[in-house]
């Protein structure tokens, strides 16, 4: 794999940065493995996401005075 993004990233910076790069299959294969791999680990996760973002916004509030 780091042979591959070695040669995207030597493609990369000989291009403009509006160009696109060839698709490397290797490396979408990885990509798309790793995404369901990742993807079925999150939904096995309990939501431990705190919704009370006042301590959060006091902070900010306090860092802007």
């Amino acid at each position: 794999m780091k042979e591959a993004i070695e040669d995207l990233l030597a493609k990369k910076m000989q291009m403009s940065e509006s160009d696109k790069a060839p698709k490397i299959e290797k490396i979408n294969q990885y990509i798309e493995k790793n995404l369901a791999h990742y993807k079925s680990l999150l939904e096995e996760m309990k939501d431990d996401r705190k919704s009370d973002w006042e301590p959060l916004e006091n902070v900010f509030i306090e860092l802007v005075k």
